[in-house]
């Protein structure tokens, strides 16, 4: 018993030494830079489109369209809200065009930017999840399950606006826990508020499904407010204080930060609302419906919609299913690059102890509900913005099955930026329901890892899934990857099982 204790500290003080994070934080940009320099241009996910896009956004120096461009390639740009990745990402790419015309050279540099940015989401999460009382341990390994997902190190190394939301969901996090603070102490914190207020509105500028998070965190923050009685005018004129406390030229920044974050919200979203009567307009309420068939999914949506059968009735249990089926294969899958698409299907052991593991991480959130949100607002707050988020997105994906008769656009890299909340949330239950057996804790976690690890993690589902045709047209890379999925594939159990249906 001594020895079986003294294996479990020493495992779970392993876990959380800053050495293995180092190994975490390091085993992933391996994979996601190997994913850079190795996958061939344009990968799925949309890659053709966003790499189109910033080359647009380099044409000109404001970071919105004041007019259509001479294409419906990439829908109506004019009055789309998710424009801010693309012409940030043209900042770069102009400087990159000075030097080398090379259209290889120019994808791999913005491949490494996105695979920094997903980088640095990762600290920023590391820190969210230590603020909600998640051990330093448990931060860990819910972050090495997280990038060990097959989808995350493979977007991470996508030219996809994913990755600038990545940052933005934990760093509104971390805004918002400061303020939330505040309020229990019964101050308005004023210049975190409009810190909170700017990422919020330049957020959804990123990508419109940032809505939803916006709307919760804002009506949240009303209801603590209320709760503290702080709409009362005394609270307001110490608020000023904390605004005082910042230099002339921080007040200034701030001030112009916040005018210029309002001002690009409102001349998207509030002229859209004004002139279309929705925050999101569909692509042939802005442009003509020729230049919209130009638009990939307008026109798959389209074609769809005019062979739905006339007496088509919407199963909202029969979509749930193809939803819930759709989230995981996409997460656990391998595609190749466009535009053929060729898409293989999760490795088997991984797939299903996701599965697995997904259920036991909702039951153990479920049967600790009132321990792990009585008293903490915070992690009440982020299960919200989950729930929030999940429910906007798949009432989205109803509606376009109510209009096209077919579920399209379910995507599990959706729901990346938002993974390790639930990790580490639902891990949090489980480790109040196993705080007395110890050992059965911290074997569980090594045994997930493992899984993981050796069972198509992270990069190794695409490598064992992939053919030579996934990689760019060089003989050392193709070699290389070759040899190496020659080498791992005899450690896959079941890589050979009858695939799923997709």
């Amino acid at each position: 018993m001594i020895a079986k204790n003294g294996l479990t500290r020493s495992i779970a003080q392993s876990m959380a030494n800053r050495a293995f994070w180092y190994f975490v934080f390091g085993l992933f940009v391996v994979q996601a830079v190997w994913f850079a320099l190795s996958a061939a241009y344009p990968m799925a996910f949309d890659e053709r489109y966003h790499f189109g896009l910033i080359q647009l956004h380099a044409q000109h120096w404001l970071p919105f369209f004041t007019s259509q461009p001479p294409t419906g390639t990439y829908g109506a740009v004019v009055r789309d809200p998710s424009y801010l990745y693309h012409w940030l990402m043209s900042l770069p790419y102009r400087g990159i065009s000075l030097f080398t015309h090379s259209q290889t050279t120019q994808v791999v540099v913005l491949r490494l930017i996105n695979v920094a940015l997903f980088a640095y989401a990762l600290i920023l999460f590391r820190r969210v999840l230590r603020r909600l009382g998640v051990s330093t341990a448990l931060t860990h390994v819910s972050l090495l399950a997280f990038t060990l997902v097959p989808v995350v190190p493979f977007l991470a190394a996508t030219i996809n606006y994913d990755n600038l939301l990545m940052v933005v969901v934990p760093w509104t996090a971390l805004l918002t826990l400061d303020v939330l603070a505040a309020v229990r102490e019964r101050r308005v914190p004023l210049a975190r508020l409009s810190m909170v207020l700017c990422v919020l509105l330049l957020g959804s500028l990123v990508k419109y499904p940032f809505l939803p998070v916006m709307v919760v965190v804002t009506l949240f923050l009303l209801w603590q407010a209320w709760r503290q009685r702080l709409f009362a005018a005394v609270a307001w004129r110490e608020a000023w204080v904390d605004v005082r406390k910042l230099s002339f030229l921080r007040q200034a920044l701030l001030v112009l930060l916040l005018v210029t974050a309002a001002g690009l919200f409102a001349e998207r979203y509030a002229i859209n609302m004004v002139r279309y009567h929705t925050p999101v307009p569909k692509c042939d309420q802005v442009i003509s419906q020729v230049e919209c068939m130009e638009y990939g999914p307008w026109d798959r949506d389209y074609a769809l919609a005019q062979f739905k059968p006339a007496d088509f009735h919407p199963n909202p249990v029969g979509y749930a299913q193809s939803w819930f089926y759709g989230m995981w294969y996409r997460l656990f899958f391998a595609i190749g690059p466009e535009p053929v698409y060729d898409t293989r299907a999760p490795l088997f052991v991984i797939g299903r102890a996701a599965v697995a593991i997904a259920m036991l991480l909702v039951v153990g959130a479920a049967a600790r509900f009132r321990w792990l949100f009585a008293g903490h607002p915070e992690r009440l707050l982020l299960l919200l913005i989950l729930l929030g988020y999940g429910l906007a997105l798949f009432a989205d994906g109803f509606a376009e099955y109510v209009h096209t008769a077919a579920p399209v656009a379910i995507n599990g890299r959706y729901w990346v930026p938002f993974l390790p909340l639930f990790f580490a949330l639902s891990g949090l239950a489980w480790a109040n329901i196993l705080r007395r057996r110890p050992f059965i804790k911290t074997g569980v976690a090594v045994l997930v890892l493992v899984v993981f690890l050796l069972q198509g993690g992270g990069t190794m589902t695409y490598i064992v899934r992939s053919r030579d045709s996934w990689y760019w047209p060089d003989v050392t890379v193709r070699r290389l990857n070759s040899s190496i999925r020659t080498s791992v594939s005899p450690l896959i159990f079941g890589k050979d099982l009858p695939r799923p249906k997709d």
